[in-house]
């Protein structure tokens, strides 16, 4: 029985045997080349909206979390007002490339800090991809600025008022506004 089970053992393995070279004799299909990595660019930026466009003046309406109503609210709006120029600023602030930010005013109760005799406060405003545009001023302590970040529509500006500290990196929504455009006389 030994010599049986040899025998067996042995066709067995002569199978085996050919199918291996079989095996090795056949090709397969070459693999397929392993996917490379592409690197994609993020894409362009939008188009943004003309200077021209967004440029006038407003009267500004503000609803800051945390604050109740003014308590006369004729002399909060004809104090409350933004003024979007289309003349580059000369002196960029953070935020946007030099060329591309242009003057404003803006006078905000309780944000904006005008020099004396004056009744609003420079500031710089640049579009943004979209139909947006940020309006930037100093928020009167050392390393703090204001942002009124609003997307432009029918003759409104409407958005959010931002708080950024340029020494913690902290920023966080104060509230919302709605700048609607004065109308010129004579037209």
């Amino acid at each position: 029985m030994s010599g049986a089970r040899c025998e067996v053992r042995r066709a067995g393995w002569m199978i085996v045997a050919a199918a291996l070279a079989v095996a090795a004799c056949h090709k397969s299909p070459p693999a397929p080349p392993a996917p490379v990595a592409e690197e994609v660019a993020p894409p362009p930026p939008g188009p943004v909206i003309a200077p021209s466009a967004a440029a006038g003046t407003y009267q500004l309406r503000s609803e800051v979390q945390g604050r109740g109503q003014p308590r006369n609210p004729r002399s909060s709006r004809a104090a409350s007002s933004l003024r979007l120029d289309t003349q580059p600023t000369a002196a960029p602030t953070m935020g946007a490339a030099a060329g591309a930010q242009f003057n404003a005013t803006v006078a905000l109760p309780g944000f904006t800090h005008p020099p004396r005799g004056r009744t609003a406060q420079a500031a710089a405003w640049w579009p943004v991809p979209g139909d947006s545009v940020v309006v930037q001023f100093d928020g009167g302590r050392d390393g703090v600025l204001i942002q009124l970040r609003g997307a432009v529509a029918d003759g409104e500006i409407r958005g959010e008022i931002w708080y950024v500290s340029l020494n913690s990196s902290a920023t966080f929504q104060l509230g919302t506004f709605t700048a609607t455009r004065q109308r010129t006389r004579g037209r």
